[in-house]
């Protein structure tokens, strides 16, 4: 199954809400994911550009756009983000590729 990163920040009303009432995110997150035929790995807050990075697998990138337009259309979030993820094997194999087919392809020229 392929891995996805999902980066997110709350919309202000989310993190009003969160912060009169804290709750555990990870389990809404995990719901949802399988309700989509995935499975949360790894779910996390975070500093900076977003509040927070979930990694999931899915069989299908139908199956990890769906849980994400889910998500988005829920007007929870501010910000959300949906990113393919390559294990480093997977990105050797792309670069050999890449090696094979390169000269099919020209840059633009003057």
């Amino acid at each position: 199954m392929a891995r996805y990163m999902y980066q997110f920040s709350y919309s202000q009303d989310s993190a009003k809400a969160m912060v009169k009432k804290p709750q555990d995110r990870r389990a809404a997150a995990e719901k949802l994911i399988s309700a989509a035929g995935g499975e949360l790995i790894d779910f996390y807050f975070c500093f900076g550009d977003h509040d927070g990075v979930a990694i999931s697998e899915f069989p299908s990138n139908v199956d990890a756009a769906s849980a994400g337009l889910a998500v988005a259309a829920s007007g929870g979030f501010s910000k959300f983000k949906t990113t393919v993820l390559l294990t480093a094997e997977e990105s050797v194999d792309a670069m050999k590729k890449a090696g094979k087919i390169s000269k099919a392809y020209k840059p633009p020229a003057g």
